[in-house]
């Protein structure tokens, strides 16, 4: 029995979700290399002993609470139409998720665990997955209309755009602006996709 000065234990994704939760905020507050279990555990309201149950270091932590958010905060997104317009507006999109916490999760995870490739992968897939669906489909809805080569649904040029956006962001500590971002659309992606105009009658 639960008395009422006693919280009811959270467990199974409850309790997962509040881990996550707290290892994002405390990567906003401190960054990856000051982030420590038992502060997440602490701010978690947890034992530690149910983070190194379930993740034995922190970059396995953070590999896990960057692939529970990649699945929350991609749009439910529907092409308007507008070429240039749904992929700048996915783009920005993007690159305002770096600006949070969970781009701190990503841009840690990548130090960490540049070495062991099968992890690096798994998280790499769990985060780019949804993205790359959201560009196919503005594609898919480009080529219906005209307006995109077919050849864009080539795989690595789907992922281009959020690829352009991830080295930037890593490279630079930064998320890509509303400038950089124009000029990677205007200079880049669209001569890549956009389909040759159709001769006049």
């Amino acid at each position: 029995m639960v008395s009422e000065s006693t919280p009811a234990r959270r467990r199974g994704d409850d309790l997962e979700r509040a881990i996550f939760d707290a290892a994002l905020a405390e990567l906003a507050e401190v960054g990856y290399a000051n982030l420590r279990m038992e502060a997440v555990a602490a701010r978690a309201k947890a034992g530690k002993a149910s983070l190194y149950k379930r993740w034995p270091d922190r970059a396995h932590l953070v590999q896990a609470a960057a692939r529970h958010k990649a699945t929350e905060v991609e749009p439910d997104f529907e092409p308007s139409g507008d070429l240039r317009g749904d992929l700048r507006a996915i783009m920005r999109h993007i690159a305002a998720q770096q600006a949070t916490p969970f781009g701190e999760a990503i841009r840690g995870w990548v130090g960490e665990l540049r070495s062991t490739s099968a992890e690096s992968e798994e998280l790499r897939t769990s985060i780019e997955t949804p993205r790359i669906r959201i560009f196919a489909k503005i594609y898919e809805d480009g080529i219906a209309r005209g307006t995109v080569r077919p050849e864009a649904l080539n795989p690595r040029v789907v992922n281009l755009a959020p690829t352009l956006l991830t080295h930037y962001f890593l490279t630079r500590a930064e998320p890509a602006n509303d400038e950089v971002i124009d000029e990677f659309l205007d200079q880049i992606v669209l001569p890549l996709i956009s389909a040759p105009p159709t001769p006049a009658d």
